[in-house]
């Protein structure tokens, strides 16, 4: 018994060493940029703060020594970023779009002006990934309502990215969905990720005839990113492809506007 609680304990320990590792594949995006002051030179401890246009959440950082921030765990949506420091005028940079799993270059530009005033500038981020060495494509909502697919299955999107091709005849005479060759790699050496969760069956029978454990519809989907080389170590457990999903919020209004009015009639 004393052996068995032990090797129990050791299981534990062993799995609580993971958390960290499964945190990193998240399909949250990050931020990072430099601020300098219209002369070029790097501004240090100024405030940066990132907020979400849709929930108003905000997060407050500082630049470093060489007037560099990161911020990372932001979820994809729009955001406006704002950088104020000791002898300048608040700046505001709006129209900030974040997508899924996406590293976004954000750079400001202190001026000069009254202290009391604050400059807005407008400006949609740049689609070039300059951040990181990963190759794929962001597949939008806009792209996943608008394209047609045979029998609704968003998998068929990936095909949009530069050395994705469909599965073998065989797999597709049985409509098995998921199966993917990308880049010469096998169908089943690819990753899905749902809301940055395993989303792999690992069933030797793939009950369902599906590689994932579950199957998004595309109403429930708000984007999709795939990625078919050189991604971050993060992802590095299979030589195909890493498809990270991204479920749709799901907001309740009139649920809300329901209780209140039961409240007040109570």
């Amino acid at each position: 018994m004393p052996h068995r609680s032990l090797a129990v304990a050791w299981v534990l320990a062993w799995a609580c060493s993971f958390p960290a590792v499964a945190a990193a594949q998240l399909e949250t995006a990050t931020i990072v940029g430099i601020v300098r002051d219209q002369s070029g030179a790097v501004v240090p401890k100024a405030a940066v703060t990132i907020t979400n246009v849709q929930t108003s959440i905000s997060v407050r950082t500082e630049t470093d020594a060489e007037g560099a921030y990161v911020v990372p765990s932001l979820r994809p949506g729009e955001y406006t970023v704002s950088a104020e420091s000791k002898g300048f005028p608040r700046i505001v940079r709006s129209g900030v779009v974040l997508q899924v799993a996406q590293v976004a270059r954000v750079d400001v530009t202190l001026q000069t002006g009254q202290l009391t005033e604050t400059v807005e500038v407008t400006g949609a981020t740049s689609l070039l990934d300059t951040q990181t060495s990963s190759r794929g494509a962001v597949i939008d909502q806009r792209k996943i309502v608008d394209l047609p697919l045979n029998g609704r299955d968003y998998n068929q999107l990936a095909l949009l990215s530069p050395g994705v091709l469909p599965g073998t005849p065989r797999l597709a005479s049985v409509n098995f969905k998921g199966v993917l060759n990308v880049n010469g790699n096998r169908t089943f050496n690819n990753v899905f990720l749902l809301d940055g969760v395993d989303n792999i069956s690992y069933s030797n029978s793939f009950r369902g005839e599906n590689v994932q454990l579950v199957q998004p519809s595309i109403e429930a989907l708000q984007e999709f990113k795939i990625q078919t080389n050189a991604y971050s170590a993060e992802f590095g457990r299979s030589s195909g492809a890493v498809v990270t999903l991204r479920s749709r919020s799901l907001r309740a209004p009139g649920r809300t506007r329901v209780s209140n009015d039961a409240a007040a009639a109570l």
